[in-house]
């Protein structure tokens, strides 16, 4: 038996991988020939070499080797023969390797044909052929999700950013969230193949200016990835405020000051929750927080409010 070795090969765009071409349960081999087709879209050749089975003496031709055999396979056609007298070699070994890159996402049958054993006559036998597949490498933000749309001077903003690896490979990837270009926050994450994890970032707002900021959250592309259109997500809009001016982006009362008609909004929303029917996180303006991961609108918001009544902000 010739045969591809090994039968099935795994790999991703951008590596480079060989295969032998194989003989097992010989008998006085002398001389060997073979063809390898292999899908040009997915693949190039690089390199032959002769493998170590018949030792000593040899001639060893590459007689065609190119990428381009037609207009959808490549080629690789190799022959050896052992050069002056005596016997055959017997048993098992490497006849050739073959070394490929791997260019493009997809299947590629390497179809063993035309093979050729012989010692004086030729030799039967069968010949088996291989397939490697080529993966994708491929990481996605499928999520962001800020926890309000209004947040004080001062205050924090959490936002939730869920990201996947859609890819065949263990990925290690940077994951940063800005507000318009400016960088909130960087985390390192590594992913494992069709995995995903939710990550949490914080915007500190000390030291922005009043007014909308677009958040928004992008990947590092990994090495060979293809799919970069859902590497970044652009949630919106959040407002950064006078603290505590929970009405103040609302449509008709843009007064941008913390004064009653805040604290009576948050009066009506006070013992809310995110299973309220009329939960608004907004009025949650100190949370969440360590005691109150999921939000609760309390007096610690009120009373942040009453210690802000009357401020205009910066």
């Amino acid at each position: 038996t010739v045969y591809v070795d090994p039968p099935t090969t795994v790999t991703s765009v951008g590596d480079t991988f060989s295969v032998n071409i194989t003989i097992s349960n010989v008998i006085d081999l002398a001389g060997w020939e073979f063809k390898l087709y292999y899908l040009s879209s997915n693949l190039n050749g690089t390199n032959i070499v002769e493998g170590p089975f018949l030792g000593g003496s040899t001639y060893f031709d590459i007689i065609n080797f190119t990428d381009n055999h037609n207009s959808t396979h490549g080629l690789a056609w190799v022959t050896c023969a052992l050069l002056g007298p005596g016997p055959g070699v017997n048993g098992n070994g490497t006849l050739a390797v073959v070394t490929f890159n791997a260019t493009h996402v997809g299947t590629s049958d390497l179809s063993l044909v035309d093979t050729w054993l012989s010692d004086s006559e030729p030799i039967p036998h069968i010949a088996l052929s291989g397939i490697v597949y080529v993966l994708p490498h491929d990481v996605a933000i499928t999520d962001l999700t800020l926890y309000k749309t209004i947040v004080g001077q001062g205050f924090l903003l959490p936002m939730n950013v869920t990201i996947e690896n859609q890819g065949n490979f263990t990925e290690t990837f940077d994951v940063t969230t800005y507000a318009n270009d400016t960088i909130i926050e960087t985390k390192t994450v590594t992913l494992e193949n069709t995995t995903s994890t939710t990550l949490i970032f914080t915007w500190n707002t000390t030291g922005f200016a009043k007014g909308n900021y677009t958040i928004s959250v992008n990947t590092t592309q990994v090495p060979f990835e293809t799919d970069t259109d859902d590497n970044i997500l652009i949630d919106g809009m959040v407002l950064v405020g006078v603290p505590c001016d929970v009405t103040g982006s609302t449509p008709g009362m843009p007064d941008g000051v913390c004064n009653m008609r805040d604290i009576g909004y948050m009066c009506i929303h006070f013992g809310t929750t995110p299973s309220s029917p009329n939960w608004d996180p907004n009025c949650d303006v100190t949370g969440p927080t360590p005691r109150t991961p999921d939000g609760l609108v309390n007096m610690r918001d009120i009373g942040e409010a009453c210690s802000n009544f009357g401020n205009r902000g910066l």
